[in-house]
């Protein structure tokens, strides 16, 4: 070779070794930037371990001559070192780096991987596995980032089935160029790029091969490591976005049900019209933590009745009282709320889902939206953190104009344990009540949470217990003992609120119902039940599934005992016992229950007592009109009537 060009060559070599160590050096600084950012940064146990897996393939090149072995290895640490990246970079750009838990983090780490490792298996390359799984990180990146900008929340695997929808709402939206979204895009180009130009030969297809055995025992390993728990109130916050995705991703499809059509809405639409009311009394709502009267599930002795209040509303004048079927039990609350503002049964819905979180992603016509357009004062109240369900995005859709949580309480607010109590939540309700507009009626929606689960005594308790187990039980779950006497006081609070709303001139009408059963020990329920939860069929887990309610007015209606109704049912059995308007679809859900008096997702009651499985649903010709509207309510804007929907 001429020396003139060999000259060249080693200067054109010298300089690609610069370039490869500077680009080395900014994505290692990259990846430092990165992981600085949000609660990452407060976890060094994962932050440390994800900023090595990231440099490494840049630190440890292969050699120009290689062996299968060596650039197998090397395959690896790429792959590692894209999956630490792509977390990164998504965590960043769609909630800055906010990420609760070293479990959450190697959660997402591991799903990520798991994208670059089929991509490998069949690319057979690690450059084209590199840009292919980058450029489809990025993709869903950016697609999350928008939607949670613009929506509140993240995007779904049924926001793919929506796109036409999502293009019509989109044209609405300008889409801003932020500087998160450049670094983002920028470290993603320049990580392809770095890749790219590391001049090295292919590994052999049987060490590809190999490669992707090993890796897939790594990743089995991994989710074994990083755990497969997931709980739908903490939202995508505590989750990895790719994590969360996956996770709901089974749950996220509804299908149309059979028959479903614009006709045969328009159909159902004309035979049920609704009732005009007579009445626009104040209406509170109250959903109490955890409320539920254990002797529904098995008999059990006390030092003295734990719900006297309650329980002396049976009879009462111008009173309903009765037993409420629920969908959940020891946790779940915005299942409970779901039912009850929207009409809606979980029975149509898959098993375990999270509506607030999956189903509610815009405007959704039901009673708050309805008394909303009566001339209401619609207000929610929740003395705990906002971000909990997703609550502020749902009532905002849902139509609550006023949302007050724990911020809105003042700092001296009583606490009972840690939580707002129950009395000082009610004080905030006649608050309201006093300080809104003269001739206005209020509608208030309240989700208490002095009665919130964990029940292990201990010398922090900043209250008094007064209840406790005697008898067989006596000293025997000290947990039961501290939710009994939380109870009490709860039914202390509502005597309370009742006794005020007594004296008021407005009419005035207060609907109380548990939102489940506490989740105290599983053996106290095996006592009560005399078998295990193992040995119960589904319809004796029902019992689990039943808390309190009650209608009360201080205006004349009906008084009615030993209503057995379900969540569903409450707000059009309620604004019908009241003398208010009700919709269309409170007159369909009353025309429903004549028939099916409780239904949840367990499966659901015959007007004679007989209990049906869930899955006999689609079976049951009486419930096909309302599934097919409660589809259209959460799936299908176009078809939908919106008045319909709203009393």
């Amino acid at each position: 070779m001429h020396p003139k060009c060999k000259e060249q060559a080693k200067s054109r070599k010298i300089l690609s070794y610069i370039v490869n160590a500077v680009l080395a050096l900014v994505l290692i600084y990259a990846a430092v930037y990165l992981l600085r950012k949000g609660t990452i940064f407060y976890r060094p146990e994962s932050q440390k371990p994800l900023g090595v897996l990231a440099a490494l393939p840049f630190l440890l090149r292969p050699r120009r001559r290689a062996t299968g072995p060596e650039l197998a290895i090397h395959d690896i640490l790429v792959l590692l070192s894209a999956s630490s990246f792509a977390l990164l970079l998504t965590e960043f750009v769609v909630k800055g780096g906010i990420i609760v838990g070293n479990t959450a983090i190697w959660q997402g780490y591991v799903y990520h991987a798991a994208i670059f490792g089929l991509i490998y298996v069949f690319a057979g390359s690690i450059r084209w596995t590199t840009c292919i799984g980058m450029g489809v990180t990025l993709l869903y990146a950016l697609i999350d980032h928008y939607v949670t900008v613009f929506r509140g929340t993240p995007v779904l695997l049924s926001d793919i089935f929506a796109i036409g929808t999502a293009k019509n709402v989109a044209a609405n939206y300008s889409v801003p160029i932020e500087f998160s979204v450049l670094v983002t895009v920028g470290i993603a180009v320049l990580f392809c790029f770095a890749v790219w130009r590391m001049r090295r030969r292919a590994t052999p297809r049987r060490w590809q091969f190999l490669t992707c055995s090993l890796l897939l025992c790594c990743w089995l390993y991994g989710l074994r490591l990083a755990g497969n728990s997931f709980g739908f109130w903490q939202g995508n916050l505590e989750y990895s976005e790719w994590y969360y995705f996956c996770r709901t991703a089974g749950n996220a499809i509804v299908e149309q049900p059979t028959g479903y059509s614009a006709e045969a809405l328009s159909e159902i639409t004309e035979e049920y019209s609704g009732e005009q009311g007579e009445t626009r009394p104040n209406i509170i709502m109250v959903m109490n933590e955890s409320f539920a009267d254990l002797k529904d599930v098995g008999a059990f002795e006390t030092n003295e009745d734990y719900l006297p209040f309650l329980h002396s509303l049976a009879g009462r004048e111008n009173t309903i009282t009765g037993d409420l079927l629920v969908s959940t039990f020891g946790g779940g609350t915005a299942t409970t709320e779901f039912e009850v503002l929207t009409g809606d049964t979980m029975a149509f819905l898959p098993f375990g889902c999270s509506p607030y979180q999956m189903y509610v992603k815009s405007a959704t016509p039901g009673v708050v939206s309805g008394l909303s357009e009566q001339g209401y004062q619609t207000v929610s109240l929740h003395p705990y953190r906002a971000t909990s369900w997703n609550r502020q995005q749902v009532y905002e859709r849902f139509g609550f104009v006023t949302q007050l949580y724990e911020g809105d309480f003042s700092s001296d607010a009583e606490r009972l344990r840690s939580f707002i109590s129950d009395s000082e939540d009610y004080r905030k309700i006649i608050e309201v009540y006093e300080n809104k507009p003269a001739d206005t009626p209020l509608f208030l929606f309240n989700v208490t949470m002095q009665n919130h689960g964990g029940y292990v005594p201990d010398d922090t308790d900043n209250f008094e217990q007064t209840i406790w187990l005697t008898g067989e039980y006596e000293g025997k779950y000290p947990e039961v003992d501290e939710y009994l006497s939380l109870a009490r006081r709860s039914d202390d609070a509502i005597k309370e609120l009742i006794d005020y709303f007594s004296s008021v001139d407005e009419p005035t009408a207060i609907i109380f119902f548990g939102d489940h059963q506490p989740n105290v020990p599983s053996a106290f329920y095996d006592d009560l039940f005399g078998n295990t939860d193992a040995n119960r069929s589904r319809e004796e887990k029902q019992k689990k599934m039943v808390t309190p309610f009650f209608i009360w007015a201080n205006y004349d209606i009906a008084e009615q005992t030993d209503v057995q109704i379900s969540a569903n049912y409450l707000t059009a059995f309620a604004l019908d016992a009241l003398g208010c308007s009700t919709s269309g679809y409170d007159q369909l859900r009353l025309s429903v229950r004549e028939q099916i008096p409780r239904i949840n997702n367990y499966g659901y009651y015959m007007q004679d007592g007989s209990w049906y499985d869930s899955e006999t649903a689609e079976e049951c010709e009486t419930l096909d009109a309302y599934q097919m509207m409660q589809y259209a309510q959460l799936f299908d804007t176009k078809k939908r009537d919106d008045s319909w929907y709203q009393p």
